[in-house]
């Protein structure tokens, strides 16, 4: 499944951000500050996807999904979570984060979706849960860009750009939140594994190690059914 989309141009914003209109809306800590400052040379607001945008129905749990690009500065290597998650913290929506650094004479660029639950009351705070990224992938060029996938409306495509970046596939009629604490199950599961593993390793008791063996083909059956899906 692709990760390198055309996004149509009924959609465009292509809005700037100036850095001081961020820190005006978020009052940052000096730590938060300094990651913008030191890590981010740019971010533009790049595509509003909804109903109106994209001729699509309006049914589902959200009704805007947004694209921001951000631009790393020269020699910064990653992007410190927490500039995502203050960005996220503005905007009720889903935003697809775009980074973009260079290696060398090479642009690459990795994708950042995180669960955002959907947000009932305009009052209500914005809840930014777990993030899930790509691999830094090389920047394509744009006539190998793919279509956006076809679907009803954007609660659909929340979760179809979401599916290349889980360690699971959606199961049918799943929900994104449904789907989101499969996720955590598996990743307690595979904490639990890892532990037996290294207790296993430095246990010296033949019968002990008889049992973790035991508990550990338990935990990872469970670790196989939580990746079965019913398609």
């Amino acid at each position: 499944m692709t990760l390198h989309y055309r996004f149509p141009e009924s959609t465009a914003l292509n809005r700037r951000l100036p850095k001081d209109a961020l820190y005006q809306r978020l009052n940052p800590s000096s730590a938060l500050r300094q990651f913008f400052i030191n890590q981010v040379q740019e971010i533009i607001w790049r595509n509003k996807l909804s109903a109106d945008t994209m001729n699509i129905g309006t049914g589902g749990d959200y009704s805007e999904l947004h694209v921001f690009d951000i631009e790393l500065k020269n020699g910064v290597a990653e992007l410190d979570e927490q500039v995502l998650r203050a960005i996220d913290s503005l905007i009720v929506f889903p935003v697809l984060h775009r980074l973009t650094r260079k290696v060398g004479h090479n642009e690459q660029v990795q994708y950042h979706l995180a669960h955002k639950a959907p947000t009932i009351e305009s009052a209500e705070k914005i809840k930014v849960g777990r993030y899930f990224s790509s691999d830094w992938l090389a920047q394509p060029e744009q006539h190998n860009l793919h279509d956006l996938p076809i679907v009803l409306n954007v609660t659909q495509l929340y979760r179809q750009l979401l599916q290349p970046l889980l360690p699971l596939q959606f199961r049918m009629d799943e929900s994104i939140d449904e789907c989101m604490n499969r996720v955590e199950e598996l990743n307690k599961q595979q904490r639990q594994i890892n532990k037996l593993q290294n207790q296993l390793l430095r246990e010296k008791q033949f019968n002990r190690k008889i049992e973790l063996n035991r508990e550990l083909s338990v935990l990872r059956q469970r670790l196989q059914m939580l990746k079965i899906t019913n398609e």
